[in-house]
């Protein structure tokens, strides 16, 4: 077989190196952390393999195709191996695997893919309930789903003639804001037993785009005319400033206040103590902006498809992530500040680590359309994305809930023939699942 081959060859190579060294008279450090690479290079060369052979496994062969999925995984998640690129082709795996074994032939659905909207979903954001997020749709509603029972059938919390551009919910979770393309917004009130009972109230003025506050019910909204104003339900409205080029988003820093824009012409704008900036990063338009927990940087979603990652401190760019091949469409940081979720309309969303610039994104690639929008659940362990494709999809972070997944699907583990043909001869076999005889 091919990846036989290439083990072999590598090892031939690093076992001639080995060789080299110990008759150079290398010292016993040389030679142990040299056998640690040899180790490591078979070890991935085996992960990358059988992660392939999974994917490229036909669909009536769902058993195996999970089993070999689930091995790779327990290589990688034991042994030695190279941490840049394997992870990607686990999670890859995986995830395929879990979704020819429990695809819903009724609903014609995936195992992670929940549906209730009719059009392109627009956003989707959570309140300090950990358990229930929402998600908008140019169809009009805003749909409360239960994560912990996620095929449930999501609650309706508001329903309209307009097309939702964005939602946003405030810190005390009691009021919804739902923002319409250019024909105003609406705030809902969160606390009422049924759709019946919604309570809503309409600020008709035109708008461009809108958040809330941090930790108060009022919100900063930008006028068609390009006024930035602070709005309340019942305090007086105040002017922050204006801007001359149409925004694409807003985002409030909660340390301090100090208010940005990024628009259309792909200034950054920002307002602090009464002060303006304009930052000229580009011409490319800024679709989405996030803030990281420890409020050291800024993340800016560009047009092009790229990011950069913009120090809030020094005022500067710190770092530009390219991978995208399509315009960002939303941006976040995880809870833990450790990495980044991109969506995009090249129909993924991505999973950046931001410690490490060299180690490859998680790729979340099965939408069928644009992925309109995305956000990590507040643990940090789930990731929901919205898509064109009117679905919504639940994707786990950690790889290890995936494979654990797989155990309580199959019904059986490798034979001792199908270990030699995917695994090799030369690696003791051992029990896929651990749970099954």
């Amino acid at each position: 077989m091919l990846y036989k081959s290439i083990i072999r060859r590598a090892s031939l190579l690093v076992g001639s190196l080995f060789v080299s060294l110990v008759v150079l008279g290398q010292d016993a450090q040389d030679v142990d952390l040299l056998q640690k690479k040899i180790n490591t290079l078979r070890t991935t060369e085996l992960v990358m393999s059988m992660s392939q052979r999974s994917l490229i496994m036909p669909s009536h062969l769902g058993d195996l195709k999970a089993l070999i999925a689930k091995q790779a995984f327990n290589f990688w998640s034991t042994g030695d191996r190279e941490p840049y690129v394997s992870h990607l082709n686990v999670y890859s795996a995986l995830h395929q695997a879990n979704k020819f074994l429990d695809f819903d032939n009724t609903t014609l659905r995936a195992y992670n893919q929940v549906g209730a909207h009719t059009d392109r979903v627009t956003s989707i954001v959570f309140g300090p309930d950990p358990n229930h997020y929402f998600s908008s749709a140019t169809d009009g509603t805003v749909l409360k789903w239960d994560l912990q029972n996620p095929k449930a059938v999501p609650e309706i919390v508001y329903q309209t003639e307009n097309i939702i551009r964005s939602l946003d919910v405030s810190d005390d979770g009691k009021v919804l804001m739902a923002v319409f393309y250019q024909t105003g917004i609406a705030l809902v009130s969160l606390e009422n037993s049924s759709v019946n009972d919604v309570v809503a109230i309409q600020d008709p003025e035109s708008t461009q785009t809108a958040v809330f506050m941090p930790n108060e019910q009022k919100y900063l909204m930008v006028s068609k005319g390009g006024e930035v104003k602070v709005k309340g339900i019942q305090s007086e409205t105040k002017m922050v400033g204006k801007t001359e080029s149409t925004v694409l988003s807003l985002h409030v820093d909660e340390n301090d206040g100090t208010i940005y824009a990024g628009n259309v012409k792909g200034i950054l704008e920002s307002w602090e103590d009464k002060s303006y900036f304009g930052y000229e990063i580009g011409s490319s338009a800024i679709n989405c902006l996030d803030i990281s927990p420890d409020g050291k940087l800024l993340a800016i979603g560009r047009e092009r498809g790229d990011v950069l990652l913009w120090s809030i401190e020094q005022k500067r760019l710190e770092r530009l992530i390219n991978g995208h091949q399509s315009a960002i469409t939303d941006i976040e940081f995880s809870p833990d500040n450790q990495s980044l979720l991109t969506t995009s309309r090249d129909r993924t969303a991505r999973l950046w680590d931001l410690s490490d610039s060299r180690k490859l994104p998680l790729l979340m690639d099965d939408h069928e359309d644009w992925v309109m929008t995305g956000c990590f659940d507040p643990s940090g362990q789930q990731i929901i994305t919205g898509s064109r494709d009117e679905f919504v999809r639940i994707w786990p972070t950690d790889p290890k809930v995936l494979a654990e997944r797989i155990c309580g699907l199959v019904s059986r583990n490798l034979t001792k023939e199908e270990w030699e043909e995917f695994v090799g001869d030369d690696i003791p076999y051992q029990k896929t699942c651990s749970n099954l005889d």
